[in-house]
C-alpha cells in the first residue's frame, strides 16, 4: 500500500515571528538599511502607538481634577504636540541607529567574504 502523499512545501523565505509590539514599532529585520519610506513608517508607528495613550491619560487626569474645558483643550493640544515631537524624535533615532548598524553589518559581512576569497590580492 502506498503512503498518502503530502503536499510539497514551497520554499518561502523564512520570516521571523515578531511580537505584536515589535511588528508595530519596528517591523524590519535590521539587516538592511531602511529606505526613507520605511523609516517614515517606523516614525509614524512610534507616534501612533504612544501618543493616543498619553492623550487618554491626560484627558482622564483633566476630568479627575475638574479643570475647565479651555484648560483641558490646552493641555491636550500641548500633550499631542509634545508627544509627536518626542516620539517622532525617538523613532528617528531608532531608524538612524538601525541604519547605522545595518551598514556596519554589511561592511563586516563584505570584509569577511573578501577575507574568505583570499584577501585583496586573491590566492
Amino acid at each position: 500500500m502506498t503512503e498518502p502523499t503530502t503536499p510539497v512545501q514551497q520554499s518561502t523565505p523564512k520570516q521571523p515571528h515578531y511580537s505584536l509590539v515589535r511588528k508595530i514599532l519596528f517591523p524590519f529585520s535590521g539587516e538592511e538599511p531602511l529606505s526613507p519610506r520605511e523609516g517614515l513608517r517606523v516614525i509614524l508607528g512610534w507616534i501612533l502607538f504612544f501618543v493616543p495613550g498619553i492623550v487618554v491619560i491626560t484627558l482622564f487626569a483633566s476630568f479627575a481634577s475638574n479643570v475647565s474645558m479651555q484648560r483641558m483643550l490646552t493641555l491636550t493640544t500641548i500633550t499631542v504636540l509634545l508627544g509627536i515631537v518626542l516620539f517622532g524624535t525617538m523613532g528617528l533615532i531608532t531608524v538612524s541607529l538601525s541604519n547605522r548598524a545595518a551598514r556596519f553589518f554589511q561592511a563586516h559581512r563584505a570584509t569577511k567574504a573578501e577575507a574568505a576569497r583570499g584577501g585583496k590580492y586573491g590566492s
